[in-house]
């Protein structure tokens, strides 16, 4: 059970633990070798799972054998170890509670440049160029990673993970390079002044509180200390149209402003850290989308903010489970890249349709910490059968239901719903239609959500149903949607249409490029949603109708209240 236990188990930080420390007396010596090291850890390990009986495990002689034991032969075993380096950091009072570093990394004072990185590196280098950035492909002039727009590389969309932040890689998982939001928070809550220091000029910022830190005109790589300009990057990438680039702080005696920046260059970093406590979780909610009889685990990344191994114990409310040993999180070896965190997995197994919602809670051994994370799950019915996904031969790869959302056939018109609403629509109350609409408060003048003119409501500018408001996410399943606006239009540009009869229904017989065929039932009083609002008249949304007199069938926009089939999509799955 210890190798099982042992290979979740993933050590933090540049801290130097010694292989053994020598008991002179027999306090910690578990296992009786005469020394105190990792294997007294495991042996203590070992009668806390339940796994073996040992009296000399009680190593605080409190009569429990606990994780407590466990934390005091760290101590035991830390009391040799070589003392970590430690970066200072000054609280500015600053609304997001970001702290920042006195000194730049690799700097020994606040004054001093320190070293320069490409973005997304974590070394620094004699050369700044395209050529020999590591993101970038020199042979096809494409990024490989960090991407966001085709005609750069390979999109992926990432955010700047940490094993590429400098900071984080060269001062631990404590610490990150700031966001572009932290240092525009730097910018306009601080107050800045042109000085001095030592012999070395740059700004003073003063925060909110009077605390301060020095930022140097440390130029950049190819021209350190350049005419007294400063940059510093950010862990943001640039612009969505400019992948080629990252944000950045640039300053002179005259002007400070966020600036764009080639991610090739160097520039120093200042990083910035959240959190005093001892640990942090870095998911901040764990959220399941499941059909029933799925079994679906996530991973919660546990990260360490000491320079010493740490304990923690967790728990979580039924219906989710922990997947490895009730939650126990120790750390004792380090991982391969040199840092300090633990991943645990959270289960859940989808019985019954429904919302859960519960809290992921995680306790230190070492001074009692508690970090709680929500957690929820949201589970569908089983997916009708007869909901085949049909492969239309479309250029977006869009795939077509077979029938409409709430029928078993083809032929049948199914339910109809208001838009944004996921039951059948009732009755209406025709006094007042908008009397029982989700979306406002019994008017059309007072919409609650989906609205873009302060006219009709609280202006959210959302003009694309979320899932949780799509008719059929929620009765169909997370891998179905209501069409788009382009996906409607595609089936018509791209497909044959015929006005047929099925099972004596009257509809449209769509055929695409590829020869399959989808039938859509006509009816004289409802049309098909899309999941678009109509952003020039909020309380309409689009959608498509038709008869035996239309070709194919009509662009339309509707009041959201009005009942309207939907043909539900998906896209095709990895």
């Amino acid at each position: 059970m210890r190798i099982i236990l042992q290979s979740f188990i993933l050590l933090l930080g540049a801290l130097i633990v010694p292989n053994s420390a020598y008991a002179q007396g027999i306090t910690g010596d578990v296992n009786g070798d005469h020394e105190v090291n990792i294997a007294d850890v495991n042996a203590v390990l070992d009668v806390v799972l339940g796994n073996s009986s040992n009296a000399a495990a009680d190593v605080n002689c409190d009569n429990e054998i606990n994780i407590a034991d466990v934390n005091v032969l760290i101590d035991i075993i830390l009391g040799g170890g070589e003392e970590p380096e430690q970066h200072q950091w000054v609280d500015l009072g600053l609304p997001s509670g970001t702290l920042w570093a006195t000194r730049n990394i690799g700097a020994n004072s606040p004054e001093e440049s320190g070293n320069y990185f490409a973005w997304g590196e974590t070394e620094p280098k004699e050369e700044y160029y395209m050529s020999n950035y590591k993101w970038y492909d020199n042979d096809n002039e494409l990024f490989t990673k960090y991407c966001t727009d085709s005609e750069y590389g390979m999109v992926d969309d990432k955010e700047l993970e940490p094993r590429d932040d400098a900071a984080w890689a060269n001062w631990g998982p404590s610490w990150r390079m700031p966001s572009l939001e932290q240092l525009q928070e730097l910018r306009e809550k601080c107050s800045w002044e042109w000085i001095e220091k030592n012999g070395t000029s740059g700004y003073l910022v003063t925060g909110p509180n009077g605390n301060t830190i020095f930022l140097p005109a440390a130029g950049e790589a190819s021209f350190p200390n350049a005419e007294g300009e400063g940059y510093y990057w950010t862990r943001t990438l640039g612009p969505l149209s400019d992948p080629s680039k990252a944000f950045s702080l640039s300053f002179n005696s005259q002007w400070i402003f966020p600036d764009c920046a080639r991610r090739s260059v160097g520039y120093p970093v200042r990083a910035v850290r959240m959190s005093l406590e001892h640990f942090y979780i870095e998911q901040q909610s764990l959220d399941f989308v499941a059909s029933v009889g799925d079994t679906c685990t996530s991973l919660l990344t546990i990260v360490n903010c000491t320079n010493f191994p740490l304990t923690v114990m967790g728990s979580v409310d039924e219906p989710f489970y922990f997947n490895w040993r009730g939650g126990l999180v120790s750390s004792v070896t380090y991982d391969v890249y040199g840092q300090l965190y633990v991943m645990q997995a959270i289960s859940f197994i989808a019985t019954t349709p429904g919302q859960y919602n519960s809290k992921v809670t995680f306790r230190s051994a070492l001074d009692g910490t508690v970090i709680e994370v929500p957690v929820s799950a949201l589970v569908f019915p089983d997916v009708n059968p007869q909901q085949d996904a049909v492969d239309l031969g479309l250029p977006s790869g869009t795939l077509w239901a077979t029938c409409n959302v709430g029928a078993s056939s083809p032929e049948e018109f199914g339910d109809a719903f208001a838009w944004g609403e996921t039951e059948p629509v009732g009755d209406y109350d025709w006094d007042n239609p908008w009397s029982n609409y989700k979306w406002c408060n019994g008017s059309v003048n007072t919409l609650t959500k989906y609205c873009t003119d302060s006219e009709y409501g609280t202006v959210d500018n959302l003009t694309e149903l979320e899932p949780r408001d799509d008719a059929a996410w929620v009765n169909m399943g997370p891998m179905w949607r209501m069409p788009s606006n382009e996906q409607l239009t595609e089936l018509e540009e791209y497909c044959t249409w015929k006005w047929t009869t099925k099972n004596g229904v009257e509809g449209r017989l769509v055929t695409g490029p590829n020869g399959n065929w989808i039938f859509l039932p006509a009816s004289d009083q409802h049309a098909y949603w899309s999941r678009q609002l109509n952003p020039e008249i909020t309380f309409y949304a689009y959608g498509r109708d038709f008869t035996a007199v239309n070709l194919k069938w009509l662009f339309m926009w509707a009041p959201r209240i009005d009942g309207c089939y939907v043909r539900a999509v998906q896209m095709p799955q990895d």
